[in-house]
């Protein structure tokens, strides 16, 4: 009977890790959503050997040349994460901050930036589609950031004042307070900024006012776009690439979503657990009950 015990657990435990393998989830920017506004692309462009996720903050103490990226703080940062941060900045390394909120701003702020996310989304004419808040912007400087990036499409992306303009929308573009996607008599056409930068200490903040340039959809547009091209850019900006898993929405997981990326970036626990399948299937049909076909006829007697 203990063999048919341990073959029981073998087989519930290859049916529990098919459906961690595939679960996923729909949450915004989410990491382990495949759907269109999920950051799953963008993940999966990621070098391992160059790329680290950041739980901790504290590991930023050790790193130099590096660049630490920020996408939809969804919470305020704490004062000793704050503190942490500035230090790593002024040592001579990146922050790059890809938010819209107001959270983005206090971010700014407390590591005396003076670069501010604006309140009210843009809109414009000169847009990749049929609608006015999926804006083509182009890049007004020469910077690693820009290179090879002829247009850059942003949805819903907001005016960004202070620092230095890397990227900004065409002068047909206006800030669309009354959030209509038309042009009132209290707006006006103008060119803004929405990516921008500026030097803290001996390191650089550069600040992307639209977080959704990492959706599935928008990485993914036309070859016409530079979107490939800027998240290349993005990826490859130092030799490494530090992001931010402690309050950015592309952390946001289902209840199993840690141990699904836990058991996928450990090569050696993959083939465990195919060997393990693998071997629960085969004791399967070892000692699976004969079929109909399998009875052998008992002889009729006369």
């Amino acid at each position: 009977m203990i063999y048919k015990f341990i073959i029981g657990i073998m087989v519930c435990a290859a049916f529990l890790l098919l459906g961690i393998f595939l679960t996923t989830n729909t949450n915004d920017l989410s990491q382990d959503n495949p759907g269109w506004n999920g950051s799953s692309a963008f993940f999966s462009r990621l070098d391992r050997h160059t790329t680290e996720m950041v739980s901790d903050i504290t590991i930023l103490e050790t790193r130099n040349n590096v660049t630490f990226l920020i996408i939809a703080p969804i919470e305020s940062f704490h004062d000793e994460e704050i503190r942490i941060i500035r230090t790593f900045l002024q040592k001579g390394n990146t922050v790059f901050l890809a938010d819209e909120t107001d959270t983005g701003n206090t971010l700014l702020s407390d590591l005396g930036c003076s670069i501010r996310i604006g309140t009210s989304y843009l809109a414009g004419i000169d847009r990749a589609y049929n609608n006015s808040s999926i804006l083509i912007t182009s890049p007004v400087s020469d910077h690693p950031l820009t290179r090879n990036v002829g247009s850059l499409v942003l949805d819903k992306a907001k005016p960004l004042t202070g620092g230095l303009p890397l990227i900004q929308t065409s002068i047909m573009s206006w800030i669309d307070i009354n959030q209509d996607f038309r042009i009132s008599s209290n707006e006006s056409f103008g060119r803004y900024t929405v990516l921008a930068h500026e030097q803290i200490g001996d390191g650089e903040i550069v600040v992307l006012s639209d977080s959704s340039v990492f959706i599935n959809s928008m990485s993914g547009l036309e070859s016409e776009y530079g979107n490939e091209q800027f998240l290349s850019n993005c990826i490859h900006y130092r030799p490494h690439l530090l992001i931010e898993q402690i309050h950015s929405k592309t952390a946001v997981q289902n209840g199993s979503g840690w141990l699904l990326r836990y058991i996928q970036s450990d090569s050696v626990l993959k083939t465990i657990i195919v060997f393990l399948s693998l071997l629960a299937i085969s004791f399967v049909r070892k000692k699976r009950p004969p079929g109909i076909s399998d009875i052998s006829p008992e002889p009729v007697s006369m």
